[in-house]
Formats: structure tokens, C-alpha cells, sequence
């Protein structure tokens, strides 16, 4: 499994953490499941959650899928214009928060993700590890039964 550096907005972070949101959705993202690391953009700038990602999807086979609802063959349509894949988030862990001050005084080139970056090798994955605690039980989705109106949402 690989680990990446993985960069959120605030609101799409919220819906993360109350697993409302299910999907990770990118333009690109590795073939494999990966564990994700979090940076929560402005106004927050700081690491906190984990994601367990898997399953990648093709975001155009769900046009197929759920041909049958316009509402989210409306929203595919619109993702569609920014992402190509989405991937399960199969179980998110809360944490603790490192703020950006605080990672630039430790790794002074740290630079923020526009996307993600890998982190397998680097030593900011080692610091991770050692400076972000696990808060709450982790959310965790199975997938069994996915209602429309959890596609293409954020």
C-alpha cells in the first residue's frame, strides 16, 4: 500500500470526517489502495485525519449505472469536467492537528500538496506517524448499498 500527501478543503474535509462523503474524487490517482494523509487547506493549514483509499472507479461507468436518475447524471456530467476517478474511502481516522508553522519549523521545504504527492521514503512519513493521534473511533464504509444520492457528491 502506497502513502500519500493528500490535500482537502475545509468543507470537503468536514464531509470526510462525518462520513458523509464516501468518495474521493481526483483527476488522476495511483491503480493500487493507498493510505492518505490529510492537509486541510486555508483558512485551517494544518495535517489531521487518515484515509484508507480502494477501489478506484471510473467516474464515466456510472453514467451506465444510474442511467436511469437525471439528477445524477446531471452531477457525473458536471464532476466529469474536473475528475476522472474516485476512490472508496473505506475507513477515515480522525486526529490530532499539526499545524503548517509547526511542519515548516520541523521540514522547512515542506511544500503543500496541489493534489498529493507520494510519501513513501520521505521523512515526513515517519513524523507523521510519531505526531498525529488517532481521535475517536474510525469511520469505516462498506459499500454494499450505495443510493444515487451518494454519487457525485462532495
Amino acid at each position: 500500500m502506497k502513502t500519500i500527501l493528500l490535500s482537502l478543503n475545509p468543507g470537503v474535509f468536514q464531509n470526510v470526517q462525518s462520513g458523509k462523503k464516501i468518495y474521493e474524487h481526483r483527476r488522476v490517482f495511483p491503480n493500487e489502495p493507498v493510505k492518505a494523509y490529510i492537509y486541510i487547506s486555508r483558512p485551517i493549514q494544518a495535517l489531521s485525519g487518515i484515509m484508507y483509499l480502494g477501489n478506484k472507479v471510473y467516474i464515466e461507468e456510472w453514467k451506465e449505472k444510474y442511467k436511469e436518475d437525471a439528477d445524477v447524471q446531471i452531477r457525473i456530467e458536471d464532476y466529469l469536467k474536473h475528475h476522472k476517478v474516485a476512490m472508496e474511502i473505506q475507513r477515515f481516522q480522525n486526529t490530532s492537528l499539526i499545524e503548517l508553522m509547526d511542519l515548516k519549523t520541523d521540514f522547512p521545504n515542506f511544500l503543500i500538496p496541489q493534489m498529493y504527492y507520494y510519501l513513501d521514503d520521505h521523512p515526513l512519513l515517519q513524523y507523521l506517524e510519531n505526531n498525529l493521534v488517532p481521535i475517536g473511533e474510525p469511520i469505516t464504509h462498506t459499500f454494499e448499498n450505495i443510493k444515487s444520492e451518494q454519487i457525485c457528491v462532495y
